[in-house]
C-alpha cells in the first residue's frame, strides 16, 4: 500500500511539474492554437468527450446567431478553463455559431499581472474569474458565463441568446462593478461595512471578494482594492486570509500602519501565519530605518 501511495504521489507530482512548464496561450489567439500541442492534450480530449443536450441543441440552432458576438477570456493553466472552454466551443460549432464571431483571450495567472493579457485585450471586460465567457447582441452585452454554467452550458447558453432571466455564477461581481462605475469604491467617505451588507447574500465564499481585490490591485486601482478587500474582512471577519490580503492593498498604498494593523490581526487569529510573521519583520525594519 505505501509504495502504491508513492507512485501515485510521483504521478500528481509529475503532472503538477508539466503544468506548470506548459507555456501560457496569451492574448489575442485561435482555436487552432488550442488544437496544438500542448494545448491539445486536453482541448480535443473535453471536447470529444462532451455530449450536449440534443434537445436544447435543437432549440439553440432556431436562435439567430449572426448579430451575435462572443468574448472568451481564459487560462491556458486554468483547471476551469480547460474544462469549460471545450464544452462552449462544442456546443458553439453543433449549432452553427459563426466562427468569425468568437474573441479568444488568453490571460497571465502571475501575481503582478494577475488575469490580464499581455496587450490589455481584457481591460474593461470586469474580469474575476476564468473562464469567462461573454455574449454581446449589436455590442451590447447581453449574458456571461463565469467560471462554471449554472446549469450546463447549453442550458445557460439557450438562456443567454434568448432573453430568458439569467444570473451568472458570483452573483456580487455585477454590483461590484456598478459600485466601480459610480465611483462609490474609491471614495474615502465609504462605509465598507455597508456595502458589504448589501451583498452579503450574494457572496458564496471569502476567495469570490478576495480574487476581485486582488484583481483590483494589481490593475493598480489600490484604493478600490482596499475598498473591496475591507468589505471581505466585514464578511468573514475570522479569516486570517482576508486580513492578510488587506495587510498587501495597505502596504502597496503606503499605508503602514494599518498594514501592521492587518497582519497583527492575522497571527491573532493564526499565530503559525508565516506571511504574517514574514510582513511585519519587513514593516518593523522599514520603520527602523525611517527612524
Amino acid at each position: 500500500m505505501k509504495r502504491l501511495a508513492l507512485i501515485a504521489s510521483y504521478v500528481l507530482l509529475t503532472f503538477s511539474v508539466l503544468a506548470q512548464k506548459e507555456p501560457r496561450l496569451l492574448g489575442a489567439c485561435s482555436v487552432k492554437d488550442l488544437e496544438q500541442q500542448p494545448y491539445a492534450a486536453w482541448y480535443r480530449v473535453n471536447y470529444e468527450s462532451y455530449n450536449p443536450s440534443a434537445d436544447i441543441v435543437d432549440q439553440l440552432k432556431k436562435v439567430r446567431t449572426e448579430k451575435i458576438t462572443l468574448k472568451v477570456v481564459f487560462g491556458s493553466w486554468c483547471g476551469d478553463s480547460k474544462r469549460e472552454l471545450p464544452k462552449l466551443m462544442k456546443v458553439l460549432n453543433t449549432i452553427g455559431f459563426p466562427a468569425n464571431n468568437i474573441q479568444l483571450i488568453g490571460v497571465y495567472d502571475s501575481m503582478d499581472v494577475y488575469k490580464q493579457s499581455p496587450n490589455r485585450e481584457e481591460k474593461g471586460l470586469n474580469i474575476y474569474r476564468v473562464g469567462t465567457f461573454i455574449f454581446y447582441k449589436n455590442n451590447k452585452e447581453v449574458g456571461r458565463i463565469v467560471e462554471y454554467p449554472v446549469e450546463s452550458v447549453e442550458r445557460d447558453l439557450l438562456k443567454i441568446l434568448t432573453g430568458q432571466p439569467y444570473s451568472p455564477n458570483y452573483r456580487s461581481y455585477p454590483q461590484i462593478n456598478k459600485w466601480l462605475a459610480e465611483g462609490l469604491l474609491s471614495d474615502v467617505n465609504i462605509d465598507p461595512r455597508g456595502l458589504a451588507h448589501q451583498i452579503r447574500n450574494d457572496v458564496s465564499r471569502e476567495a469570490e471578494l478576495n480574487t476581485c481585490g486582488y484583481v483590483l490591485l494589481k490593475r493598480n486601482d489600490v484604493k478600490e482594492a482596499i475598498t473591496v478587500f475591507r468589505m471581505n474582512t466585514t464578511l468573514f471577519p475570522q479569516s486570517p486570509n482576508c486580513f492578510d490580503s488587506l495587510g498587501e492593498a495597505y502596504m502597496a498604498a503606503g499605508l503602514y500602519d494599518k498594514s501592521k494593523a492587518c497582519y497583527e490581526r492575522v497571527l491573532e487569529l493564526d499565530p503559525q501565519h508565516a506571511n504574517a510573521k514574514l510582513q511585519l519583520e519587513k514593516l518593523s525594519s522599514q520603520h527602523s530605518l525611517i527612524h
